[in-house]
């Protein structure tokens, strides 16, 4: 799950090595924190919201084949 979070990322971040994608879970529950870079910021959220609810719908997708449940909170350092 980590590694399609972070492909889908890579291409939006100026670096990549300042993101940092933490991971908490709880049974079938598995939590994300993205933290990302303040110039990056924008580019992650994009316009209305579009591009972090693409992302999520990705990730929702995957943990469904998974059988878990994903949250995603994206945090700017």
């Amino acid at each position: 799950m980590e590694d399609l979070l972070t492909l889908l990322i890579k291409p939006l971040v100026t670096d990549i090595k300042k993101v940092k994608i933490e991971k908490t879970q709880d049974a079938n529950n598995i939590n994300f924190t993205i933290n990302i870079p303040k110039e990056d910021i924008a580019k992650i959220i994009g316009k209305e919201g579009k591009m972090i609810k693409a992302i999520k719908n990705l990730v929702k997708i995957r943990a469904i084949k998974e059988n878990v449940f994903v949250n995603l909170d994206v945090k700017e350092i």
